[in-house]
């Protein structure tokens, strides 16, 4: 009974190591090669009506560089501001939040360059919306850069 037990743990182990390692790689997004060039894409708004805007970089058919800012329905960006109220802290756990998310959205362009696919970055807790911009916008970019072939 105990080595058939052993051997079960070692086959499901394996079982999952060799389903992790599929060859999904020529079908992912990252496996792509996209054109040289600058493409800029935004998300649609969220709530609140603030926008995610990335400006992407391509050469030699890779992401080389990102650039993202989320811009506030008023048209400015999001900054160390944001989450102020008339330039003041009016509520202090607000704009503990707002900053929080801030901070973490400034991660992703860095994400995407490493991975090379906006599907592949988790979302920080805190900033899920951003996330979601993030990832819309990147995708837009994305397509902008895809050869004409991969339409």
């Amino acid at each position: 009974m105990r080595k058939w037990i052993t051997w079960l743990a070692a086959g499901t182990l394996a079982a999952g190591l060799l389903t992790g390692c599929s060859g999904t790689k020529e079908t992912s997004p990252a496996a792509k090669s996209y054109k040289d060039g600058s493409y800029t894409a935004r998300s649609s708004a969220d709530d609140r009506g603030a926008v995610g805007e990335i400006t992407l970089v391509v050469e030699q058919g890779r992401i080389v560089k990102a650039d993202y800012k989320e811009i506030k329905k008023d048209g400015t960006i999001k900054d160390e501001d944001y989450g102020k109220t008339n330039g003041k802290i009016e509520n202090q756990e607000f704009y503990n939040k707002a900053q929080h998310a801030l901070k973490a959205s400034a991660t992703y362009p860095a994400k995407l360059v490493e991975t090379q696919n906006p599907a592949a970055i988790d979302a920080i807790s805190g900033a899920t919306v951003s996330h979601r911009m993030f990832g819309e916008a990147a995708g837009k970019a994305l397509q902008q850069a895809a050869p004409a072939d991969a339409k």
